[in-house]
């Protein structure tokens, strides 16, 4: 692992000045970036802890936004009553991210600063429509998840700008989640496909709302609008969740890798969509 420079910021104000004045690259958790160092993936002269920014880490809903901390850990998450209530899907997701030590260390913004394809937390948060906040020494901006993540590895997060949090509107209380990945194994495993679905039905099973997102079958996490189009104001029977599920596939572009083929990643999505929704539509 090659040598840096190590900076602790005690407040998000220093932690920018840094970042403008060094260049230098920075570290929440470190569950992503001490691996990548490690392979030599992750090249920094200068590296800006961040796990010293307390007031980064919170959970908090004002005039029916949540809002969620950059630091905020995956255990937090999923223990948050708030979430619980208003984005179990998040809760859900949470609860399936590694171990419990990466639960512990791990942090919502470096999954979506990391960007990777196959990070558990974006599926959720697409569905949930958030809108992620970033602040420099320029001030600060908002930017829609969708748009923000851009490819393996890429977002539109500039070099002197720090993720402050992510935001969305809550779910009603008449909407259902749930979260579906299909891994190697449950703990510590890379996902080979995600799944998010929310869904909101009115009489007669008539689909009222209803997201879709997918996670590792494309350069980013996608929403399936097309998906999503043609499941709204239908009633929801067996033959539509099949036309559903065989969409979804189509909406996706998975590739080859060490950890399946494309040809099976979109098997898994056309069982995870087909089984997410008849969950859902079963739950009372």
């Amino acid at each position: 692992m090659q040598g840096f420079t190590f900076d602790s910021p005690q407040t998000l104000e220093e932690a920018c000045q840094m970042l403008a004045e060094t260049g230098g690259k920075l570290v929440a958790g470190g569950t992503d970036v001490i691996p990548q160092m490690r392979d030599g993936r992750f090249q920094t002269g200068r590296l800006i802890d961040l796990s010293r920014l307390d007031n980064l880490s919170y959970v908090e809903q004002h005039n029916g936004t949540i809002a969620i901390g950059a630091l905020t850990n995956y255990t937090t998450l999923m223990h948050s009553p708030l979430l619980q209530t208003g984005a179990s899907v998040l809760v859900e997701a949470a609860g399936l991210v590694g171990g419990i030590q990466t639960r512990n260390r791990g942090t919502v913004g470096g999954n979506i600063a990391n960007a990777s394809p196959a990070g558990d937390m974006h599926p959720p948060l697409l569905t949930l429509k958030a809108e992620v906040t970033l602040v420099s020494t320029d001030g600060e901006r908002a930017i829609p998840l969708a748009r923000l993540l851009q490819g393996p590895g890429e977002t539109a997060v500039a070099p002197n700008e720090v993720i402050r949090q992510i935001s969305f509107g809550g779910l009603p209380a008449a909407a259902k989640s749930t979260f579906l990945r299909l891994g190697n194994r449950r703990g510590m495993a890379v996902s080979v496909v995600s799944v998010a679905v929310v869904l909101q039905l009115g009489l007669e099973n008539m689909v009222e709302d209803v997201r879709v997102a997918l996670g590792a079958v494309a350069p980013t996490a996608i929403r399936c609008h097309k998906t999503e189009s043609l499941l709204m104001r239908r009633q929801l029977t067996d033959s539509v969740i099949e036309e559903a599920a065989n969409t979804a596939v189509q909406e996706c572009s998975p590739i080859d890798d060490v950890r399946g083929s494309a040809n099976y990643r979109r098997h898994g999505v056309k069982v995870l969509v087909r089984r997410g929704l008849q969950t859902l539509a079963d739950r009372r």
